[in-house]
């Protein structure tokens, strides 16, 4: 008969190992990246975004969406699938601040997409009228009224604004 016996290590030295294993855990599960607009944008930015995602017809703006094509590309997705697995690999290895940085790597990831997809250039173009300027008819006004030319043709950048302020958020439940 032979017995074998296993000593794992001592009940005192493994707890707060786990412990903090666990926490690091825990962190992982309530942590939420939220990319595209902040929360802390402001509401124009945000009705300009939406305006652009949606399309209005009413304004004859077509939809320009940017979010979600460039999230979901197979490269984008996978750089950022990688940064997440590296948070986990890092909760499971009792690293908190290595959950932050994988987060981080991910969400930065996520927000030079989305420039890089209006880099790309969006389609339909802007309007010939957007782009030199011209007179529109104002139904609402009943008048023909004069819009000023952005000068070039890239949708979704005008100043700079909104094309500066897409960035990432780390959020905690």
């Amino acid at each position: 008969m032979l017995i074998l016996a296993f000593r794992i290590s001592g009940p005192d030295s493994s707890r707060p190992a786990l412990a903090v294993r666990l926490r690091c855990l825990r962190t992982l599960q309530r942590t939420r990246l939220r990319v595209g607009l902040p929360e802390s944008a402001p509401s124009r930015l945000r009705l300009i975004l939406s305006v652009q995602e949606h399309g209005s017809p009413l304004q004859r703006i077509p939809p320009r969406p940017v979010i979600a094509p460039a999230l979901s590309r197979p490269e984008v997705r996978r750089r950022m699938a990688e940064a997440l697995s590296g948070a986990a690999r890092a909760a499971w290895e009792a690293n908190p601040s290595g959950i932050r940085s994988g987060f981080a790597t991910a969400g930065q990831a996520g927000a030079d997409a989305i420039r890089a997809e209006i880099d790309a250039g969006l389609s339909p173009p802007n309007s010939p009228v957007t782009v030199s300027g011209g007179w529109l008819y104002n139904r609402a006004a009943g008048k023909a009224v004069y819009v000023p030319g952005k000068g070039f043709n890239r949708p979704l950048f005008n100043t700079g604004e909104l094309y500066n302020a897409f960035d990432y958020e780390i959020k905690e439940d």
